[in-house]
């Protein structure tokens, strides 16, 4: 079985730190649960990639190369290069974030 490499971009980076800050602040162990399960969803695509759904925004703007996990209420946005998963950003889904996720996925485009 193939392994793929995760890797992690500035801004996933930066939002999983934004929310596990933000969950620190009211419930330091919610947010420590919180850290390690969506680290754990990440670390899942090493061997199975493919398991995430089509992000259904995107696909009508004719972006079906782009997945989704679904953890809780995050969407963990990535993408699959050859043998590469790259983590892209990660939203709160109760936000209406079309507009958001068109312009932060636009700076990934190759």
């Amino acid at each position: 079985m193939q392994v793929y490499n995760v890797k992690w971009t500035n801004d996933a980076y930066l939002d999983l730190d934004a929310i596990i800050g933000y969950i620190y602040e009211e419930n330091p162990l919610n947010a420590k649960t919180m850290y390690l399960g969506i680290k754990e969803q990440c670390l899942t695509l090493e061997h199975f990639p493919f398991r995430g759904r089509t992000v259904p925004e995107l696909k009508p703007l004719g972006y079906s190369h782009y997945r989704e996990l679904i953890y809780k209420r995050w969407r963990i946005i990535y993408s699959i290069e050859e043998y590469r998963v790259y983590l892209l950003l990660i939203i709160d889904s109760r936000q209406d974030i079309q507009e958001q996720l068109v312009q932060r996925i636009l700076n990934y485009e190759l």
